[in-house]
């Protein structure tokens, strides 16, 4: 729901005496979730369900002018954990979006800073799929673009992107390969031609930077004891990897509009990639030296990206298809595909339902040294949901998730079911100040 108050701010010095328009956006809001899961860390042979309670404020502010936008929005989420106490989690969500419009151009900029729990994103396409233990993840981004319209049908954009992840590891969890910190730098350009009211092209070319921390606990070789030359041999130690990767981008896409609600867009290409791995072998036995390794490696790959959305006045379709590599917790990156699939259905002028659907293949082998970890996996997820607007404030949600993950790894597979109902709260606020 948009809530604004309007209102007209006097001219400052060297304008005219003419006010302008500026709308103010305020809109605060409450949630309440009560779920059941009864394998919330999705592990194929759970020891416990849960009851998780959620609490979450939040405040959007901003203003909308005719030129430029600004919009805030800070959610906290206090999760409970009944009966596993350790759990409990304090999630501080906090987004910043600007956009200056002008004849000739545009600008945009965002920024956000996420505190959340390891369980709320290991699942996704960045994520390891380990839920076994809790750590908190702590993200930063950064995101300026600047466009540039060089003629009615012509427009050039350069952006950029940074983001930073670090996981609060605690001191038990001995290898951090799958909590691994990282940062990641994209520089793109898109050019798009607008061919008629409904067609247009672009050629999309980006270069991304990706740098990892992680450390395995493992087998290591043994090339000298007490500094003398021995035939290799494999002990337990730990390693600290340093990966530095660098992707050249190349796509070309459409967008098109059958209509006004029905419209596509698809784009496709190569990447190549280059990566640089630097490995420092600490032996549990302090006889045994330390080794030092890298090793360098270039790979290349497909992309795509789809997307079919049809909007009318009985509800929504968004169907989704992709495939990319994308930095990842797991010390690397990982190629993620991905389907997905939202439907909503207006049954009165309160009722509504709605059913969404994920489908992710990530794929990661990588290896260190002498340790090769592969970390491929497959997760599916379904959630249908009914919504009733018991109120212009008030809306009350029930829904049903059913997930599943596959490692190939140990072959093992994972199921978890989750029933969950939501309340929330959005007060309206219209009043006129001038």
């Amino acid at each position: 729901m948009k809530i604004k108050t309007d209102f007209l701010l006097p001219a400052l010095v060297l304008c005219s005496g003419n006010s302008y328009a500026l709308d103010l956006l305020f809109e605060p809001d409450f949630s309440f979730k009560e779920r059941y899961d009864d394998n919330l860390r999705l592990q194929p042979d759970p020891i416990r369900d849960n009851w998780v309670s959620t609490l979450s404020p939040a405040l959007t502010s901003g203003y909308i002018s005719e030129n430029n936008d600004l919009t805030t929005k800070f959610r906290w989420n206090e999760l409970i954990y009944h009966g596993e106490s350790s759990l409990n989690f304090s999630e501080k969500l906090a987004n910043l979006n600007h956009q200056f419009r002008h004849e000739l151009f545009k600008t945009d900029f965002g920024a956000s800073y996420l505190e959340q729990s390891s369980l709320s994103t290991q699942l996704d396409e960045t994520g390891s799929g380990n839920l076994r233990t809790q750590v908190p993840r702590i993200s930063k981004s950064l995101s300026p673009s600047f466009t540039y319209f060089l003629t009615e049908k012509n427009s050039l954009q350069l952006s950029y992107n940074l983001t930073d992840v670090k996981f609060d590891r605690p001191e038990n969890i001995a290898s951090s390969n799958a909590f691994s910190d990282y940062k990641n730098q994209q520089f793109s350009a898109i050019a798009t031609h607008a061919y008629s009211q409904r067609l247009s092209f672009n050629l999309i070319g980006s270069y991304s930077k990706f740098d990892s921390i992680s450390d395995i606990s493992g087998f290591g070789t043994v090339r000298k004891v007490a500094g003398f030359d021995v035939i290799p041999f494999l002990s337990k130690g730990t390693t600290t990897y340093n990966q530095n990767s660098a992707t050249l981008n190349y796509q070309a896409g459409l967008q098109y509009a059958f209509s006004e609600q029905l419209q596509l867009s698809f784009s496709a290409g190569i990447r190549n990639t280059d990566t640089e791995t630097v490995g420092h072998t600490i032996f549990n036995n302090p006889l045994f030296q330390s080794t030092e390794f890298s090793q360098n490696s270039r790979t290349s790959g497909h992309v795509f990206s789809a997307n079919l959305t049809q909007k009318s006045e009985w509800g929504s379709i968004n169907l989704n298809a992709g495939q990319q590599l994308n930095p990842a917790s797991s010390g690397t990156q990982q190629t993620s595909t991905t389907f997905s699939a939202a439907a909503n259905y207006n049954l009165s002028e309160r009722w509504s339902t709605g059913i969404n659907a994920n489908y992710l293949i990530a794929e990661t082998v990588s290896t260190f040294g002498d340790i090769s970890s592969s970390n491929n996996r497959t997760y599916a997820a379904i959630s249908p949901n009914i919504r009733w607007q018991w109120t212009p404030e008030i809306n009350l949600d029930f829904s049903y998730s059913y997930r599943q993950q596959y490692f190939e790894s140990n072959n093992q597979t994972a199921i978890g079911n989750s029933v969950q109902f939501q309340f929330s709260y959005q007060p309206q606020i219209n009043r006129q100040v001038k």
